[in-house]
């Protein structure tokens, strides 16, 4: 049966099962299953500076075998823990690549224009209309997130993108449940505004 990102079936549960005994090819099945939503997730927070000068898919793909290497120290323990564990790991490999980058004095004129191929839409993740999603309104959703602060992107991309409950969030960024769930609300209203600033009505 075709596995559907974001829902868990009768074999995602054998998977996990597998995984916390160490099986390698179960773990290799959990990452691939996630891989998509891990892309868009780069995509979104990677910022401009750096994929002017990087391929998302090679910052994916990077982070997915530093997961592998790690994966018998995890603790397997279930689906959103094992999001957490996968989307925290990609949020520090941005963080070490932006501060890389950020270091990095090279002319502009030698970045090299980076077509990234195949891309995973992030609208497609906000909006349960995944085939009215076009180029424009995704190109719209990036610039819209690009312009929120840290907190909002970070609270909008774990809740509606890894699709983590609110208890998992409030543990990942050290806040209560309640906290999140506000922060939220007004992670979206702003994402809103500056979308319909764009003409971008999210259904």
């Amino acid at each position: 049966m075709p596995v559907i990102l974001g829902n868990v079936d009768t074999d995602d549960d054998d998977w996990f099962e597998a995984a916390h005994k160490g099986d390698h090819g179960a773990i290799e099945r959990l990452i691939a299953r996630y891989q998509p939503r891990l892309h868009a997730f780069i995509r979104l927070r990677l910022g401009d500076r750096v994929r002017a000068r990087e391929a998302t898919m090679d910052v994916v793909q990077s982070v997915c075998r530093e997961l592998l290497a790690a994966a018998p120290g995890f603790d397997f323990r279930g689906e959103e823990r094992f999001r957490d564990w996968l989307f925290t790991a990609a949020l520090n490999k941005i963080i070490d690549k932006q501060r890389f980058h950020a270091r990095d004095k090279r002319d502009g004129a030698r970045e090299r224009d980076v077509a990234d191929e195949g891309m995973v839409q992030a609208a497609s993740y906000l909006t349960p209309s995944v085939d009215a999603i076009g180029r424009e309104t995704a190109d719209a959703l990036t610039a819209a997130l690009a312009e929120l602060s840290e907190e909002h992107r970070e609270v909008i991309t774990l809740s509606r993108i890894v699709q983590l409950p609110h208890a998992v969030i409030a543990e990942s960024m050290g806040r209560s449940e309640a906290a999140v769930r506000q922060l939220l609300v007004r992670a979206l209203l702003d994402l809103t505004l500056r979308l319909k600033r764009r003409g971008i009505v999210l259904g």
